[in-house]
């Protein structure tokens, strides 16, 4: 925080020894207006402008970012839900396939006795 606040001021120093050398007016013509500014007032504006659109953008990536972020999170819950029920599901179609196997009386030959019929 420290170093935004010295690399801030560093820039600062500049900007303000153009604002003290250029105060001379400059015609402003927009549409059919006309006006007469400080250039030093209009430079700084336009930086002003630029800040605060670069921060709004800023904002606006950071805040996608974590949007997206919040749902691959979710989508990884309901895939990890997902994987849950269905290993119990063959952990339970595992258990019933063997006891099936087991309560199955085989004949002589090892074969079902209903197929010998």
């Amino acid at each position: 925080m420290k170093t935004k606040l010295l690399v801030g001021l560093i820039f600062l120093i500049p900007v303000l020894i153009y604002v003290v050398q250029n105060g001379t007016l400059v015609p402003i013509h927009f549409l059919k207006w006309e006006y007469a500014v400080s250039q030093a007032l209009l430079v700084l504006s336009a930086l002003l402008i630029g800040v605060i659109l670069g921060l709004l953008l800023s904002y606006a990536r950071r805040n996608k970012e974590k949007n997206l972020q919040k749902k691959a999170e979710k989508t990884a819950k309901k895939l990890k839900k997902t994987e849950e029920k269905l290993k119990k599901q063959q952990a339970k179609q595992q258990k019933t396939g063997e006891q099936n196997s087991v309560d199955q009386p085989r004949g002589e030959s090892g074969e079902d006795p209903d197929s010998l019929v």
